[in-house]
């Protein structure tokens, strides 16, 4: 919910509650590669499931929506069997929920039953055979859908644990978009529910694949993220210190100083001005107005460093304190 109180602006100049109305907007089109990779696992799951239960399985696909973590969540019991699962080589973790129905109908047939009285779904806890089912079961899943992505994009569903509560399985926060994809099983005749969420952040990466036909809504949306996330980061504090001179001594001379004592020192030339550690910029020690300044005469990016083989622009912490302690309070930059 956006505090109407106070209403941040893109730098487009756009209200935040005019590019949510509009995010919600987007999000209610169509997916169409999303559609024919679940419409692809359907096909591929179906005939996975027919091999654990040995009954004729039935899968559905629904249509893949976006919603808030909270919506998503409020849709199903306090209790339910949630299963967690790392997804590489994108960062996040998603869950998978497996509807009791689906649960006790496959087990009852895997056990010689034939699955049509009505299941007993209750809120107590799974036996330590039905956990094992349940990630037979998961584990066939995962299996089929990577297989479905894989055309599209290598994605790798690692297992992590189970749970039942949402308490305990918070992939996200409350107000974050999730993809919410749901499926509908159908074993022998009775239907149950298996549904997937995953954050819409964690697909950030490859959401131009799920939008690959919606032309429309690909540049327009980078666009605007880009201009954000530049903004905020042009904003971040940075810290400034240039380093005048350096002197080096022994341990003993440095016991023996006295208050009083005067310490010989030669200014550098060119001197180093480090940004938050990096000796990014270079310039020449002057004064101007009255006030001492440094006259850039040379940035290097910080990309620079990284590519040496020798030194790196992340410094010590050590060596950073001895920086820091050898500048003065009073200089400061002026670019001319």
């Amino acid at each position: 919910m956006t505090d109407s109180s106070s209403k941040p602006t893109t730098p487009a100049g756009e209200s935040a509650a005019f590019i949510f109305d509009k995010m919600h907007r987007v999000i209610k089109r169509r997916m169409p590669t999303l559609e024919l990779i679940h419409e692809r696992f359907a096909r591929t799951a179906r005939l996975a499931l027919y091999n654990m239960v040995r009954r004729s399985v039935e899968v559905d696909v629904m249509m893949p929506e976006l919603k808030p973590y909270a919506a998503f969540v409020g849709a199903f019991p306090e209790r339910t069997n949630i299963n967690l699962v790392n997804i590489r080589p994108l960062r996040g973790v998603g869950c998978w929920i497996i509807d009791p129905q689906v649960v006790y109908i496959t087990i009852d047939n895997m056990f010689g039953g034939e699955g049509k009285l009505p299941p007993k779904i209750t809120t107590k806890e799974y036996t330590a055979i039905e956990l094992r089912i349940i990630r037979r079961l998961i584990d066939s899943l995962l299996a089929e859908y990577e297989k479905a992505w894989k055309p599209v994009h290598e994605i790798k569903f690692d297992f992590l644990r189970q749970e039942t509560s949402f308490q305990f399985a918070r992939i996200t926060d409350n107000e974050e978009m999730v993809l919410h994809c749901s499926f509908t099983v159908t074993i022998n005749g009775r239907k149950g529910a298996v549904d997937l969420c995953i954050p819409f952040w964690v697909l950030e990466p490859i959401k131009s694949l799920l939008f690959s036909q919606m032309q429309a809504f690909q540049p327009d949306e980078d666009t605007s993220w880009g201009e954000n996330l530049r903004a905020e980061v042009q904003s971040a504090n940075v810290q400034l210190v240039a380093v005048l001179a350096k002197k080096e001594g022994t341990l003993g001379e440095v016991l023996s100083f006295n208050v009083g004592d005067l310490l010989p020192i030669e200014l550098q030339d060119p001197i180093n001005v480090m940004v938050d550690g990096l000796p990014m910029i270079k310039g020449a020690y002057g004064v101007r107005n009255g006030r001492y300044a440094v006259k850039i005469s040379e940035i290097e990016h910080p990309i620079e460093f990284s590519n040496r083989p020798v030194e790196r622009g992340v410094m010590s912490p050590s060596f950073r304190k001895r920086i820091e302690a050898a500048a003065t309070s009073d200089n400061f930059l002026d670019r001319d």
